[in-house]
């Protein structure tokens, strides 16, 4: 393999590394995560062939995942009109919960932002203005990258707000299982 690849892989890899505890504790995996993301991103709701182009991944992938969530008790599809072919995703309560969850602890609490600037400034990494030119150099070539081998997914979530985020209404997946299986 180039290094470049190499390299890019190994950098992916050390990226899911990162997240994976925080989501796990939430049932979730990574992909998962982006799924529920992007539906609550289009309103809680979406066509699962939309999904499949928003994230970029093929139909029986997205079919794969999102029965794992049904099962779950993420998300519920439903046929749209007498067109079989066509259906909604919609999150449910627990999914929102979950994915908001998740959303807070992930990208609005500023420790994957912390994480990245430790990275890329391992001696000024305090420095919000160098941590900022890195992140937007790193960002414009990972876009270069992206566009010249035809990846079509999309990276732009929805912004949570502190009066959308209910503490007390979150309860981690693990428990609500649990609690399913009593």
């Amino acid at each position: 393999m180039h290094k470049v690849f190499f390299d890019l892989k190994r950098a992916y890899h050390s990226t899911l590394r990162l997240t994976r505890r925080l989501l796990k504790s939430l049932g979730l995996t990574a992909a998962r995560f982006d799924l529920l993301y992007i539906v609550e991103k289009a309103g809680k709701t979406m066509l699962q062939c939309d999904l499949r182009r928003v994230l970029g991944v093929t139909a029986p992938t997205v079919s794969r995942m999102l029965a794992s969530l049904e099962a779950l008790g993420l998300v519920e599809r439903e046929v749209v009109d007498l067109d079989r072919r066509r259906r909604h995703v919609t999150l449910t309560k627990v999914g929102l919960r979950c994915v908001r969850r998740a959303a807070h602890s992930l990208i609005h609490s500023g420790w994957v932002e912390l994480a990245v600037d430790s990275a890329l400034c391992p001696q000024r990494w305090f420095n919000a203005e160098e941590c900022s030119r890195a992140r937007g150099a790193l960002s414009a070539t990972l876009d270069r990258l992206r566009y010249a081998y035809g990846d079509s997914a999309t990276r732009d979530y929805p912004l949570f707000y502190d009066e959308d985020f209910e503490e007390e209404d979150i309860v981690p997946l693990r428990s609500w299982l649990t609690e399913a299986d009593e």
